[in-house]
């Protein structure tokens, strides 16, 4: 009877415990580590120091950040971008600026010029002395008065 005392399973064998799931967690992958990659990457750092500044192992690395690996300058130009195009329809000068210096490394620029209506140049606005002038030079046309506030012509000059 002192076997049957000892735990079986369904099949009757002897019951062992399931011993824990060893090993370290598998890696979950994270945006915020994606970001700190691209830039990493961005910055000129090889994979082995981006591995050892994020405390993982290089295949992880490889494994599950190997679009920022590839194209991480790109991307965090993007970023970089975007954000500044935020701060510059915001009213941020410097901003602006940026943006601009961008469009003009692209085809951007060729787009924004194209789709401008023609630049036509502002008349220069009038003092109120040149304004006066112009309005006595015509003041009685269409009236009563007509050529009456002229100037008289000059006298003929005289034969001595």
């Amino acid at each position: 009877m002192s076997d049957e005392s000892e735990a079986t399973d369904l099949f009757g064998d002897p019951w062992v415990e399931a011993r824990g799931r060893g090993g370290r967690k598998r890696h979950r992958r994270l945006p915020q580590v994606a970001e700190k990659v691209g830039v990493l990457r961005a910055t000129g750092a090889t994979v082995e120091a981006i591995a050892g500044r994020l405390g993982l192992s290089e295949p992880t690395l490889r494994k599950y950040y190997f679009r920022e690996l590839r194209s991480g300058a790109e991307i965090a130009r993007q970023v970089l971008n975007e954000a500044m195009w935020k701060k510059a329809v915001a009213g941020n000068v410097s901003a602006a600026n940026y943006i601009r210096q961008e469009m003009a490394r692209g085809d951007a620029e060729a787009f924004v010029t194209s789709s401008r209506p023609a630049h036509t140049p502002r008349p220069t606005p009038t003092g109120k002395k040149e304004a006066a002038q112009l309005a006595a030079t015509t003041a009685g046309q269409g009236t009563d008065w007509g050529d009456d506030l002229l100037a008289p012509d000059p006298a003929p000059a005289t034969i001595q």
